[in-house]
């Protein structure tokens, strides 16, 4: 058993090591996202505040969409960050003579939340090295390995490499818990041997490098040390990147919440307008709040879902943890009657554990020491990745060695 989960471990992760390389390093790297894009491109999120208020953000949607009948934008955040810019996320329309999306040629438009002025336009996630595109490109290049979408009928499109991602994830969540099972010591002693150590003792050299077998022990204790995180990496990438395996298996494991049931065609002109949406939500979510005994602290996004016909408005609570609001309600796009509503306190432990290791993942909770924490592991991954295959390499070359002793004709004296 054990000379077969190693070769399993072996041959697996030689298979995904330029993989784990890719996304270890990006990962590394987008781990400080906010930080880096801020600094490098300072012209576009950042204004300078000169005391007065901002204006209303779906004022400023409204805006934006008249000024560019080819756009729509169904996500706008609420939030901002004193000195940030206002960022929308635009979706294309579809052409009323070809019914195909117009190629808009960008992404994101950003203002000034005090002016309403577009101070700039950007295509995140293009193929570029130059300072507004680099951080976007190794954010999708992470997830996707910046490959394109094979689009369907629908237009809405299969990440071809985020579903590569998603096998290699899986394949990688199963070879957390084979290499773990590799470094534990043997629990059977042979009869008449004498007494060993205690099991742990016979452990803890597993979690030890020494300089005498640096490459292997540095695999070995690297991948035991940051195992937790290595795991939440592994099993949180099949949630982004492979629904289809981790949903029926957390189903069959924990307890979620009921889903909205998706409408028969997503819904093109809802009755209530954004404004309204955010009034009626507004009033349900601070009925929620004196219901459930949390503090709203700020409102973080309304957005539309075509596909269940409903408003999805986001608060920041005291109930919840981390950077981002998970306070959240839905509301009918057309009656704004009441369809969900989701906070910490009542959801059920699959929730829970999707939760926390989406927070954990990108290093949304806990501020800079989680994202120290992120990076370093983003780091670890690629050193597993690089001493396993020079391990494969080495025993690859002992066996071939081997052989060529053992075909090559002896000369006697």
């Amino acid at each position: 058993m054990h000379k077969a989960f190693t070769l399993i471990h072996r041959y697996v992760g030689l298979t995904m090591t330029i993989f784990l390389v890719i996304v270890g390093l990006t990962g590394s790297t987008v781990a400080f996202y906010r930080e880096l894009d801020g600094w490098l491109n300072p012209q576009l999120l950042t204004v300078q505040e000169r005391g007065q208020s901002p204006l209303d953000v779906l004022a400023l949607r409204e805006q934006v969409e008249r000024s560019d009948p080819r756009i729509r934008i169904d996500y706008p955040s609420l939030h901002r960050e004193p000195g940030e810019s206002l960022d929308f996320t635009v979706q294309a329309r579809a052409d009323s003579k070809t019914q195909r999306a117009y190629d808009l040629g960008f992404t994101d438009i950003y203002l000034n939340p005090y002016t309403g002025a577009i101070i700039g336009k950007r295509d995140w996630g293009r193929a570029s090295l130059d300072k507004e595109h680099l951080l976007p490109f190794l954010y999708r290049l992470h997830y996707s390995l910046a490959l394109p979408k094979w689009l369907d009928d629908t237009t809405r499109g299969f990440s071809i490499g985020g579903y590569l991602l998603g096998v290699v994830a899986l394949l990688w969540t199963f070879d957390c818990f084979i290499g773990l099972y590799l470094t534990l010591p043997r629990w059977r002693r042979e009869p008449g041997a004498p007494a060993r150590r205690s099991w742990w003792r016979r452990w803890q050299p597993a979690w030890l490098i020494k300089y005498s077998r640096f490459n292997y022990d540095l695999h070995r204790a690297c991948g035991l040390w940051v195992w937790a995180m290595l795991f939440v990496f592994a099993w949180s990438s099949v949630a982004f990147n492979l629904n289809e395996v981790y949903s029926p298996a957390m189903h069959a494991a924990f307890r979620f919440r009921g889903e909205l049931p998706p409408l028969a065609t997503p819904l093109e002109s809802p009755r209530l307008s954004f404004v309204a949406a955010r009034a009626a939500a507004r009033e349900l979510m601070s009925r929620m709040a004196r219901k459930r005994g949390f503090e709203i602290q700020r409102e973080e996004q309304l957005s539309l879902d075509r596909t269940h016909g409903v408003y999805f408005y986001a608060v920041r609570s005291s109930a919840d943890s981390g950077r981002w609001g998970t306070t959240s309600l839905s509301i009918d796009a057309n009656t704004g009657v009441l369809r969900a509503e989701q906070w910490p306190g009542n959801e059920r432990a699959g929730d829970t554990i999707g939760r926390w290791i989406t927070l954990l993942h990108m290093a949304a909770v806990f501020g800079l020491p989680m994202q120290i924490l992120v990076g370093a592991t983003g780091v670890t991954v690629v050193v597993l990745s690089v001493t396993g295959a020079v391990i494969w390499w080495r025993k690859s070359g002992s066996r071939s060695r081997g052989r060529a002793a053992l075909g090559r004709p002896r000369l006697d004296p």
